[in-house]
């Protein structure tokens, strides 16, 4: 039994990463489960027992590869955490996972995807929202604690999120000398520093 499991788990990797790397080269919308199947060494309809489709292949990737899996698989028991420790937690977090080797490259197939053919921006739109969800609730429950000054919780959310991802493209795809400079426990403390200032403030 292990060991079907095993072969089927290796199976959806091979594709995945066959997909990844047709989707670099073509790119989304010209690749084709054809392509990606002569990639993986397989037959194209051994792609549909594992994907129903190609849009279904690639929201799979997303899910897997993002940081925001990370951030909704964090265990409940953080919720017991102090703001300025989660908010620390949490942004560390994001930030190893968007520069994780395995995210850049999706990246780099993503951004012109979603520029040139808006159908697929949602793929990602809609994984970044669950994935932040978590953050949310957790800072709705302290300002209705009074734990910290009462705002939108999704906003602020929003702004640590595309805080992190600005620093992350700066470093990653821009290769800005200035931010690269930055440590990883900087950028944290920066934005944790900043978030909470504005939090605790008042």
């Amino acid at each position: 039994m292990a060991r079907t499991v095993k072969t089927v788990e290796d199976r959806r990797e091979q594709i995945v990463e066959a997909a990844l790397r047709v989707f670099a080269r073509k790119g989304f919308a010209e690749a084709s489960n054809k392509d990606i199947a002569r990639e993986a060494g397989i037959t194209p309809g051994l792609i549909y027992h594992y994907f129903e489709s190609k849009e279904a292949l690639l929201k799979a990737i997303f899910e897997e590869r993002t940081p925001s899996r990370v951030v909704r698989e964090i265990p409940e028991q953080l919720l017991g955490l102090a703001p300025e420790e989660f908010v620390r937690f949490v942004t560390r977090q994001m930030l190893t996972g968007l520069e994780d080797g395995k995210f850049m490259p999706l990246l780099r197939i993503y951004l012109p995807e979603a520029i040139y053919h808006p159908e697929i921006a949602p793929l990602l739109t809609a994984i970044i929202s669950q994935g932040s969800s978590f953050m949310e609730g957790y800072l709705a429950s302290k300002m209705e604690s009074g734990e910290v000054r009462k705002s939108d919780p999704q906003l602020v959310t929003d702004l640590v999120m595309g805080s992190v991802m600005n620093i992350v493209l700066r470093r990653q795809v821009l290769h800005d000398p200035l931010v690269m400079g930055y440590t990883q426990d900087q950028i944290v403390e920066g934005l944790v520093s900043l978030t909470m200032n504005g939090l605790l403030s008042g």
